[in-house]
């Protein structure tokens, strides 16, 4: 297993937000996974095991308490420590809950797209929007 942390949401080496990726040769127990994320002691860990499919990973993301859906920022690591080992473009991560995310690299960007749950319109209250500073729309 390779195993890395990197910083999401900086170019600074210790900023950010860091995050745990392990690559995984085969599968392990959900159990190692969340020992192996409650020694690195990060928010989340993300664990990646490449599927047949060139471009297409199996991602799985534990914090040191407990498997989580979704993480956006071991998302973005671990498609960062992919394209720099990987010849790729273009990621799918599938999640546990079968959920493809669609990832892509342009140039020294990394683009990814994330399902859109239902939303409802609500109406703000004029308190908290003074409060961030906004004015009545």
């Amino acid at each position: 297993m390779k195993t890395f942390i990197v910083d999401a949401f900086t170019n600074v080496a210790f900023k950010g937000n860091p995050a745990g990726v392990c690559i995984l040769d085969e599968p392990i127990s959900d159990e190692k996974m969340f020992l192996i994320a409650k020694e690195l002691n990060l928010s989340e860990t993300a664990f990646l095991i490449k599927m047949e499919k060139d471009n297409t990973f199996v991602i799985r993301y534990f914090s040191p308490k407990m498997e989580m859906d979704l993480c956006g920022h071991a998302t973005l690591a671990s498609s960062k420590v992919v394209f720099e080992n990987y010849d790729l473009d273009e990621i799918h991560f599938i999640t546990h809950q079968n959920l493809d995310l669609l990832i892509k690299k342009s140039e020294d960007q990394i683009i990814m797209e994330f399902p859109v749950y239902g939303v409802e319109p609500a109406v703000v209250p004029q308190a908290l929007l003074t409060a961030l500073g906004f004015r009545r729309f």
